[in-house]
């Protein structure tokens, strides 16, 4: 068997869109559009178009505009890329209960986006998502579960949540899942 795609490589504007269809009969997921057409979309929705509104918005404790200033930090939307100020404005985002600051957040320690590579805080940024009900954030999370990266080996609990991924319609969750020994989506996980 291949290996699968990771779930946490997806292009960070590809996290938000929304989450493909589950193959519930088990065969192979479904083709994601166009890798293009995604992040230009993304880009457009995912950041800010206003500069100056969205620092003071987000200074006004609007966790969104902070997220969104984030996308434009990270990668240089109308300001020059600086991984570690859109890293501290994910974080800010997460801290007010933004749940895609926090999957950013993540990300940018997993994947050392201007920031020191940090399993470990990328698992708490990850857990913090998924807690808040964000599923990207919980596949993410199973991923570095199923892998014991940042935090110990859980196949078990990197199931459950590949499977809950599943249910909401990401079709790469939904291989993990199987791969995993999850039963068909809609079978009682």
């Amino acid at each position: 068997m291949s290996p699968l795609p990771r779930l946490a490589a997806l292009p960070l504007l590809a996290l938000l869109s929304s989450p493909l269809a589950c193959n519930p009969t088990g065969g192979a997921p479904q083709s994601a559009a166009p890798s293009a057409s995604v992040v230009t979309l993304a880009a457009e929705i995912g950041s800010c178009d206003s500069l100056d509104r969205c620092e003071k918005e987000c200074a006004g404790g609007n966790a969104d505009r902070c997220r969104r200033l984030g996308v434009n930090y990270e990668v240089g939307r109308g300001v020059e890329v600086d991984g570690v100020h859109a890293t501290a404005l994910y974080t800010q985002a997460c801290d007010m209960g933004n749940a895609d600051g926090c999957l950013a957040a993540g990300r940018m320690y997993e994947f050392h986006h201007g920031v020191t590579k940090d399993d470990a805080k990328a698992v708490t940024f990850y857990t913090r998502a998924c807690d808040a009900g964000d599923q990207t954030g919980c596949a993410n999370l199973a991923i570095m579960l199923e892998n014991g990266r940042g935090t110990a080996k859980d196949p078990e609990r990197a199931r459950r949540l590949f499977a809950g991924a599943c249910k909401s319609g990401s079709s790469l969750a939904c291989a993990h899942a199987r791969q995993l020994g999850a039963p068909p989506q809609g079978s009682g996980t």
